[in-house]
C-alpha cells in the first residue's frame, strides 16, 4: 500500500523506532521491523487502512513513562484478592505491582530472546508492532503445585486531549504448568483520550493445566481510544481452558485469537459478548486449530450494536486428517437495536477427517415488540421489558461463570453500557 509509505505514517513509526533500538535493539525486533515496512507497501483490509488513515492525521509517539499513585486507580479495579500487575503507558509499574509473590514467578526483559518452537501463525502488522516497539517483553510462570491466587492484569492509559496518539506496545508470554485451577483476568480502563493499546499475548498450556481467562475492555465513558490485542494459546494433553470476553466498544477493537491442540483430550470453552455504539468498530477474528484426536472446542459469541456502530466476527474452525473424535461448534447471535448498525458473521469449517462431530450456527435479528407488548400487558413497563430481553439474550453466556463476583461485574458493566435497568439480583 504505497500511500502509507508515502504518507506520515511510515515516517513517525521510523522515528520511534530509531529511539526506540537505543536502548531495547535486538536482531528479533529488526526482523519485524523490516515486515512492517513490507506490510505498509502492500495492500491491508479496509479496517486497518482506515486506522492507519486517522493516524495519519495525528502525532504518534510511544508513550512516556509515569508512575501512577495507586489511589488514582482504585476506583476503576475490580474488589478481588489476587496478584496485580498494572501495565501503564507502555510498561509495567514496578512501584505499585506485585511483581515480588509467593504464587507467580515475573520476569522482566529489555530484549526479546524466547523463541517458543511451536508457533504456528501467520503475523499481522499489530504483532510485528508489538515485536518491535515493546520496551519490556514479561513473562510470566506458574509452575508451584500450590493453590494461586487469580492474576490480575491492569492496562492503563493516561494521554492528554491534544492531537497527540500516545502507542503503548506489549509482549507477555504465559506459561501455565500446575494441575491446580489458575484465574487469570485482563482488564482495560479507558479513560482518556487518544492513545493505542497493542498487546501480544503467548500462553502456553502445559498437559493437565487449568485457565480461567476473564478480558474486560470496558468503556468508561470515552470512546476515542484503540486497542489490538493478538492472544496465540497452545494446549498440551488434558488442558481445560475457559475463555470470557467483555468487549465495550472504544473507538476501534480488534482481537486476534488463535488456539492449537497440540495435545489429547484438551477443552476450550470461548464465550463473549460484545456491545457497539455510536459510530465504534469491533473486529473479531478466532481461529482454532485441532492438530490431534479426542479434544473439543466450543465457541459461543454474542453481539449487540447501535447506533451507527459495526461488529465484524471471522471464525475458522481447522480439523487435521489426525485429529479424530474431535467435538468443534461455533455459534454466533446478534441483535440489531438501530436501523444503521451492522453485524457481519463469518464462520468456517476447514475439516481434514471424517471421524469428527462439528457443528455451526448463527443468528441475526432484532427485539420483538410483540414480546415487548406481552409484557406490558402483565403490568411491566416499558424500560423494564427491554432490560428483561437484554439480559434473557446474554444469560445463559454468564451460567457458567462460578465466581459470583466476576458474574456480578459483567452484568453492571452491560446494564451500565447499555442503559438499562440494573436488574440482576432478579434472576
Amino acid at each position: 500500500m504505497d500511500t502509507l509509505m508515502e504518507n506520515n505514517i511510515y515516517k513517525q513509526l521510523k522515528n520511534i523506532y530509531q529511539l526506540h533500538t537505543k536502548s531495547h535493539f535486538s536482531k528479533k525486533s529488526e526482523i519485524h521491523w523490516y515486515k512492517i515496512k513490507n506490510l505498509l507497501k502492500k495492500k491491508i483490509d479496509n479496517n486497518q487502512k482506515n486506522f492507519f488513515n486517522y493516524i495519519n492525521n495525528n502525532i504518534l509517539t510511544n508513550n512516556q513513562k509515569l508512575f501512577i499513585n495507586i489511589h488514582q486507580l482504585k476506583n476503576f479495579l475490580f474488589k478481588i484478592d489476587a496478584v496485580i500487575l498494572f501495565f501503564i503507558n507502555g510498561k509495567i509499574d514496578k512501584n505499585i505491582s506485585n511483581i515480588n509473590n509467593s504464587y507467580f514467578l515475573i520476569n522482566i526483559s529489555k530484549i526479546n530472546n524466547i523463541n517458543y518452537k511451536n508457533y504456528f501463525f501467520k503475523h499481522n502488522i499489530y504483532s510485528h508492532l508489538s515485536e518491535s516497539f515493546t520496551k519490556e517483553i514479561i513473562s510470566i510462570n506458574c509452575t508451584k503445585s500450590v493453590y494461586n491466587k487469580p492474576l490480575y492484569l491492569v492496562y492503563f492509559n493516561v494521554g492528554n486531549k491534544n492531537k497527540k496518539i500516545f502507542m503503548s506496545n506489549y509482549r507477555n508470554y504465559i506459561h501455565i504448568n500446575n494441575i491446580y485451577p489458575i484465574t487469570l483476568i485482563e482488564h482495560h480502563i479507558n479513560i482518556n483520550q487518544l492513545y493505542f493499546n497493542n498487546i501480544f499475548n503467548t500462553f502456553i498450556l502445559s498437559n493437565n493445566a487449568k485457565l480461567e481467562y476473564y478480558k474486560f475492555i470496558t468503556n468508561e465513558n470515552n470512546n476515542k481510544n484503540y486497542c489490538t490485542i493478538n492472544n496465540d494459546f497452545y494446549l498440551y494433553n488434558n488442558v481445560f481452558l475457559k475463555q470470557y470476553d467483555l468487549l465495550m466498544s472504544s473507538k476501534y477493537i480488534e482481537q486476534n485469537n488463535r488456539f492449537k491442540f497440540i495435545g489429547q483430550k484438551s477443552k476450550l470453552i470461548y464465550k463473549s459478548i460484545s456491545l457497539a455504539k455510536n459510530n465504534n468498530l469491533i473486529n473479531i477474528n478466532n481461529y482454532v486449530e485441532h492438530e490431534e484426536g479426542n479434544c473439543c472446542s466450543i465457541q459461543k459469541h454474542k453481539a449487540i450494536t447501535l447506533d451507527n456502530s459495526t461488529i465484524n466476527l471471522i471464525s475458522l474452525l481447522k480439523i487435521n486428517k489426525f485429529a479424530i473424535k474431535t467435538d468443534g461448534q461455533i455459534n454466533y447471535s446478534s441483535l440489531l437495536l438501530s436501523k444503521l448498525s451492522k453485524i457481519n458473521i463469518q464462520p468456517g469449517l476447514d475439516i481434514l477427517n471424517n471421524n469428527v462431530k462439528c457443528t455451526h450456527s448463527v443468528f441475526t435479528g432484532k427485539i420483538d415488540y410483540n414480546q415487548i407488548f406481552f409484557f406490558q400487558m402483565r403490568g411491566i413497563n416499558f424500560q423494564k421489558a427491554y432490560s428483561i430481553l437484554y439480559m434473557s439474550f446474554i444469560l445463559d453466556s454468564l451460567k457458567e461463570i462460578y465466581n459470583d463476583n466476576l458474574k456480578e461485574i459483567f452484568l453492571k458493566k452491560v446494564s451500565c453500557y447499555l442503559s438499562i435497568e440494573n436488574f440482576f439480583h432478579e434472576f
